[in-house]
């Protein structure tokens, strides 16, 4: 994956009636270090480094706060940059693993072994082709599940009200793609 890709987030609430689709472009720093800019359906710009996070909304006063507070973010992020960085030995540290599929279309289950994460998120799905990545879906512990489309499917056309499963379906179908 580029330092630089494309994304839709598919987010699962139950406290909405309908998925939150947003639109923007990630940006791996490096090791511990994530840009998210949200270009859709509202302005904003996070950037993840040095164990806090930094996130600016439209013309609002910056908000900082620690990764502490948010271990679903924490969690993420360790994950999604052991797996950019190719860093086994980061994800098996931090998460069981299993894995399946080929080098064609293949899936990573990430379960987080921090207690204080798992309270908040029960795994980590994530699909890919080759060596590329192209879904990431999170599943939280209260039911609610986000889903990061990256690369080949940041673009997919979605309609305003999907479904998990059709996520779910657009990520391992075009995986193999």
């Amino acid at each position: 994956m580029p330092a630089r890709t494309a994304y839709t987030e598919v987010r699962f609430s139950g406290m909405l009636d309908r998925p939150l689709i947003l639109r923007g472009e990630l940006e791996y720093l490096g090791p511990g270090k994530l840009g998210k800019r949200v270009d859709a359906p509202y302005k904003e710009q996070t950037t993840i480094a040095d164990g806090s996070a930094n996130v600016q909304r439209g013309d609002r006063a910056p908000r900082t706060f620690s990764l502490a507070q948010a271990p679903e973010l924490e969690g993420f992020l360790r994950g999604f940059s052991a797996l950019l960085g190719g860093d086994a030995q980061a994800l098996q540290r931090d998460f069981e693993l299993s894995a399946s599929g080929s080098e064609d279309h293949w899936q990573l289950q990430l379960k987080p072994r921090d207690e204080r994460l798992v309270r908040r998120i029960s795994a980590i799905e994530v699909d890919g082709a080759k060596n590329a990545p192209r879904c990431f879906r999170t599943h939280e512990a209260d039911g609610d599940l986000g889903v990061l489309l990256v690369d080949a499917l940041a673009d997919a056309k979605l309609t305003t009200r999907p479904s998990p499963a059709q996520i779910d379906a657009l990520c391992r179908g075009a995986a193999a793609q």
